[in-house]
């Protein structure tokens, strides 16, 4: 890519400045960036299978086992994870496009019948995932519009080797060829 091909842009414009971004400008960064995706899943304190699609999942610590990943502050899901303070994440294969878009939809993010299945630790736990690791709430973190969740890993499992589902530019993706 050429030099006169990238846009620079600037999140603190000077008066008059023709290159601040936009929000979407930013999404588009953003999207730029291929991740996974998985499903942070809690118990409800009535009892209720409840569940997001995240992609802001990362590794944080192999020594304490600590992992990370951000929900909005707004969200009414985002709170039920926090106050369940045992949570599970389940990072999806490419074969279940439909469990990720359940748990995209707007609203209470509840569980249908036998899309997910308790995990040793009681939280929520998607069937036929790729790796599940289970976690007690560590810390939480505000940062701007969401908050940082810490996980500390109790117990991990991985299942045989598939590909995963992945999200780049606004869509799902497959992984082409190795490099």
């Amino acid at each position: 890519m050429t030099m006169e091909r990238v846009r620079t842009l600037t999140s603190h414009p000077l008066p008059n400045d023709e290159s601040a971004f936009s929000q979407r400008d930013f999404r588009n960064a953003m999207g730029s960036f291929a991740t996974g995706i998985c499903i942070v899943a809690a118990n409800t304190t009535d009892g209720k299978a409840v569940g997001m699609t995240v992609n802001s999942f990362s590794s944080l610590s192999l020594d304490p086992p600590l992992v990370l990943f951000c929900l909005g502050v707004e969200s009414t899901r985002s709170q039920a994870i926090i106050q369940a303070g045992k949570f599970n994440i389940s990072m999806l294969g490419a074969d279940q496009v439909e469990i990720s878009n359940h748990f995209a939809k707007p609203g209470e993010g509840l569980a249908l019948d036998g899309m997910v299945a308790p995990g040793e630790n009681g939280a929520p736990v998607v069937p036929h995932a790729l790796a599940v690791i289970e976690c007690d709430l560590d810390s939480q973190h505000v940062g701007g519009d969401h908050i940082i969740m810490v996980g500390r890993a109790t117990r991990v499992s991985v299942a045989p080797e598939r590909d995963p589902l992945l999200y780049f530019h606004g869509s799902y993706r497959h992984i082409g060829d190795k490099v």
